[in-house]
């Protein structure tokens, strides 16, 4: 019986490091993610800034709208491309021509090379 305990006990462990981990690899690799794309649009602080509080709104809106238990699957759908095309105004509005360029690039980059890691 204590043997059971124990092994419970260790499971436990070494699912929680394991977790742990793993959330501070995301949170790295995000953290990465933002100094590049900061550098590769040549964003100021001013609008660094913006972006970022713009980015923390509307999380926080998108987690309002998941736990929305009044919307049916479809309206919270809609609601949540409703959400994002406002996000996308705001941060267009922040961004010059020539950065909404970069970051329409940078997109499509991304969005291909996303395909190339299903495709293989």
């Amino acid at each position: 019986m204590k043997l059971t305990y124990l092994l419970v006990f260790l499971l436990l462990a070494v699912t929680t490091a394991s977790a742990q981990q793993k959330r501070d690899t995301i949170h790295r690799v995000s953290k990465e993610k933002k100094v590049k794309m900061k550098e590769e649009l040549g964003l100021d602080k001013k609008q660094a800034a913006t972006l970022q509080a713009t980015k923390k709104n509307y999380k926080q809106k998108e987690s309002q709208l998941k736990l929305d238990s009044s919307l049916s699957k479809a309206e919270r759908k809609t609601a949540m491309k409703q959400l994002k095309k406002e996000k996308q105004q705001e941060v267009d509005a922040v961004l010059t021509p020539e950065q909404k360029e970069k970051a329409k690039a940078l997109k499509a980059e991304k969005k291909k090379d996303k395909k190339n890691k299903k495709d293989a």
